[in-house]
């Protein structure tokens, strides 16, 4: 008896992926669900993004989500702290809106919105349903209880979903040393960058540096981050204060917002540093200010996977950060940068001095680390490799896939 020739899926017009994040403020998961949900939507895609209130200093990305003309959803009850009462409203409200917008995928971002969204999901019989945790929670962000209680309902709820994309291998591994996850439901798509503006912005060095009121030839220091705790910029500003000892002209930029700006000036204060330490607060020209800087560093405690650090690496800058959970896979120690131990302000402060003072190394890690993410950790990249794990998913449920 012959074998069965294998079919090729059906076709059809169009695909409905709904997206779900808890909330729209300026961090490394948001900016990459935003980039997915406006870049898939076109040719057979239709892209909806659910979302909670933005609150918080951090700022709000649903200005930009308007400006991309992306069709947003606002649910008042998905939270991101725990709250049981409110938690089982939002529940009920996305079941609701999930059996009235009748996607063919729900594709939730984050762990909170994931588990509420994977849940509304199976109970409104939704075919494919996709979980991208954006790194984890499994210790850093909490106490050790609610670390543990994350870690078990991320346990519970692996099963939901039809696939869950890990950043990185890292993570990917993380997830499975814990039992979450199975490994064949597992793929690794990176977060995708739009690197236009960052090369149109490669040349405005000096320009940046005066409007910054920056000497030519000063050291310049970087970082783009939430100013929370699980960025650690305590240890970037004790690491600084012995880079000023060394270098007395050395600067930092410190770009973002956050609940803990106040306290994070005082400590500069103290630290004898505040003169040399610039708050920029939020800021729109991110990809300007990169090119200002000579390094880039990054003290934090957990990271999926850094994705200002693929921005920085795309400017051509050295790396200096801490050896944990994604950063391990985007900057290769000794080759685009150092990574040093995390919460060891004198490890960092020696990886930061080393490459102020070695022009040629500079430039040559700087180069290895663009090399190593244009182009593939690009949006472009990134949109290809979900539009196939799409149309894989859609093509196992025996659902016809998009045409383009």
């Amino acid at each position: 008896m012959k074998p069965s020739a294998t079919l090729a899926p059906p076709v059809t017009a169009t695909a409905h992926v709904l997206h779900l994040i808890t909330r729209m403020v300026r961090g490394g998961a948001q900016e990459n669900t935003l980039a997915t949900v406006a870049a898939i939507a076109g040719g057979g895609w239709r892209s909806t993004l659910v979302t909670g209130p933005a609150d918080g200093p951090e700022g709000s990305l649903e200005p930009e989500c308007h400006r991309r003309g992306v069709r947003m959803i606002h649910v008042p009850e998905l939270v991101r702290e725990l709250s049981p009462a409110q938690d089982v409203r939002a529940l009920r409200r996305l079941v609701a809106l999930i059996r009235a917008e009748q996607p063919q995928i729900v594709h939730t971002h984050t762990s909170k919105a994931g588990i509420l969204g994977r849940i509304a999901a199976r109970i409104a019989r939704v075919p494919v349903v996709i979980h991208t945790p954006h790194g984890h929670v499994f210790h850093g962000y909490y106490g050790p209880l609610e670390s543990q209680l994350f870690r078990w309902i991320e346990w519970a709820c692996a099963p939901l979903a039809d696939r869950l994309i890990a950043l990185t291998e890292q993570e990917r591994q993380d997830h499975l040393r814990r039992g979450i996850g199975r490994a064949e439901r597992f793929v690794v798509i990176p977060s995708g960058v739009d690197f236009a503006p960052i090369d149109a912005a490669r040349g405005e060095r000096q320009a940046v540096r005066a409007t910054l009121g920056i000497a030519p030839e000063a050291p310049v220091i970087g970082c783009v981050a939430r100013l929370v705790p699980i960025k650690d910029h305590a240890t970037l500003l004790a690491a600084f204060q012995r880079v000023v000892a060394a270098m007395p002209r050395a600067v930092l930029l410190l770009v973002g917002d956050g609940p803990l700006r106040g306290e994070l000036e005082a400590r500069a204060t103290a630290l004898g540093v505040r003169e040399r330490v610039r708050f920029l607060g939020l800021r729109s020209d991110v990809p300007r200010l990169l090119a200002a800087m000579d390094l880039f560093a990054l003290a934090s405690l957990n990271e999926g996977m850094g994705r200002v650090l693929v921005e920085a690496m795309a400017m051509a800058l050295p790396v200096v950060a801490t050896r944990v959970a994604g950063i391990v896979d985007v900057v290769h120690d000794g080759v685009s940068g150092f990574l040093v131990p995390p919460q060891d302000p004198a490890s960092m402060a020696t990886a930061i001095v080393a490459l102020l003072r070695d022009p040629a190394l500079r430039r040559q890690m700087g180069e290895a680390g663009r090399r190593a993410v244009v182009p593939g950790y690009s949006v472009e990249t990134m949109v290809a490799h979900l539009r196939a794990l799409y149309c894989e998913t859609l093509a196992e449920r025996g659902l016809p896939v998009p045409l383009a």
